[in-house]
């Protein structure tokens, strides 16, 4: 068998996978098969097309057109998804009824959005902001005069909606079966300030509370909350709940699967010549745990981390961190690593500024941040964090090399004295 390496998927893992293919010297056939006819997409940015801060052409990341293919010499088979995946036999069956060789073989086909059990009967009315065709309708719900909308997902795509629709004029309800806000990034004690950040802009808010029934009714979609009064009337629903790995065409009696395909360092699948990446895939976080993270910095990273091996080198792919920015209603959050566990927390909250910062240690290394309104330092302890960097032998140089830390120091001598603790 000719040697034929193909690229299931076109998302930002897929991309930076074929990137470092060619970077790293493969000169053979490559092919890349995607369910889409668009170019790579970052989902995102959706609402910022949709609320007007940037051009439809800035979501394609690579270009709006096909021209990075050509400049990597990638042949496409686009508009064609992946059914079925014969590990043992390298052989590739698509929707088109194609049959595919390959030598090797990575799978970057991304998640899809999960709709809540009850909004499955209207899922052609909910809006999930997963794609362009969804950046468009999201355009064209704004310039809408009825403006009545939930919103189902306490997420950082959940309040970038509900901040695009606040300033369009919506009547804004933000909705979760979770008890807080952002639930797997910030601990209860920084989301009460986030959802006091929320009610401030009259935005209501129901958590811990599941939709029980949903149904059309007319020209309007009535829910039924849990514990709640009668049913309610909503022009619109946008659902940011969550996501799950395209992995339906995977037999998990040649490829391993558990949440997403389960992978090594070296982003490796149990079928031998299989790699997989970025949000399809579950791969070693920080403490051995394997994490599904649907993060673009994370699929990036591990898309370039399997076609480097795919190519015949040896590199292991940095554990996974999960690590959330955002920035809403010109408030400022970061959520990196494990912000609940650790034998050592420092806290402090300053209601007066709307500030609030969590550093949670674990044997002396920094293991997890909450940051709200501290953006000088969040990229600092993002990137140190990620790496490993913050531990007891290295926290001196770290405050010394660093202004911004020593300013954050000045504002909260109790951060200062937590580090030094470590040391």
């Amino acid at each position: 068998m000719s040697e034929k390496i193909v690229i299931a998927g076109s998302g930002l893992a897929s991309v930076e996978c074929i990137k470092a293919i060619r970077e790293s010297g493969y000169c053979g056939e490559l092919l890349a098969i995607s369910d889409t006819n668009l170019p790579p997409f970052n989902p995102m940015l959706v609402t910022y097309y949709a609320s007007g801060k940037i051009e439809y052409d800035e979501m394609f990341p690579y270009g709006c057109g096909f021209d990075f293919y050509d400049k990597y010499g990638v042949s496409r088979l686009f508009g064609s998804a992946v059914t079925n995946i014969d590990a043992e036999n390298r052989i590739i069956g698509t929707a088109g009824g194609k049959e595919i060789t390959f030598s090797k073989c990575a799978i970057a086909t991304g998640a899809a959005p999960v709709l809540p059990g009850d909004f499955q009967t209207i899922k052609e009315h909910i809006l999930t902001l997963r794609t362009a065709d969804d950046a468009e309708k999201l355009k064209e719900m704004l310039g809408s005069d009825r403006k009545r909308v939930l919103v189902v997902g306490a997420s950082m795509i959940g309040i970038k909606a509900a901040e695009a629709l606040l300033e369009a004029g919506f009547h804004v309800t933000l909705a979760d079966f979770a008890k807080f806000m952002f639930p797997l990034a910030a601990h209860e004690n920084c989301s009460a300030m986030v959802q006091k950040i929320l009610r401030d802009k009259n935005i209501r808010l129901l958590f811990n509370s599941p939709a029980e029934k949903a149904e059309k009714d007319g020209d309007c979609i009535r829910v039924c909350f849990s514990g709640g009064p009668e049913a309610e009337a909503f022009d619109h629903i946008i659902v940011c709940a969550g996501t799950r790995p395209n992995l339906s065409f995977i037999d998990t009696n040649q490829i391993k699967a558990d949440k997403g395909i389960l992978v090594n360092g070296y982003m490796e699948t149990s079928a031998e010549g299989v790699y997989a990446a970025g949000d399809v895939c579950q791969a070693p976080g920080i403490g051995g745990e394997l994490l599904v993270l649907g993060l673009v910095s994370n699929a990036r990273l591990q898309g370039r981390t399997a076609g480097q091996n795919i190519a015949g080198q040896r590199v292991r792919c940095p554990q996974a961190v999960p690590h959330n920015i955002t920035h809403f209603f010109d408030n400022d959050f970061a959520g990196i690593g494990d912000i609940n566990g650790g034998d050592e927390v420092y806290e402090e909250v300053d209601e007066k500024n709307n500030r609030y910062i969590r550093l949670v240690f674990a044997d002396k290394k920094l293991t997890g941040v909450n940051l709200l309104n501290i953006p000088e330092v969040s990229g600092i302890l993002k990137y140190r964090l990620t790496k490993g960097l913050l531990t007891k032998d290295d926290l001196n140089e770290f405050a010394d090399e660093s202004p911004a830390m020593n300013r954050l120091y000045e504002k909260y001598p109790g951060v200062e004295k937590a580090f030094a603790k470590m040391r």
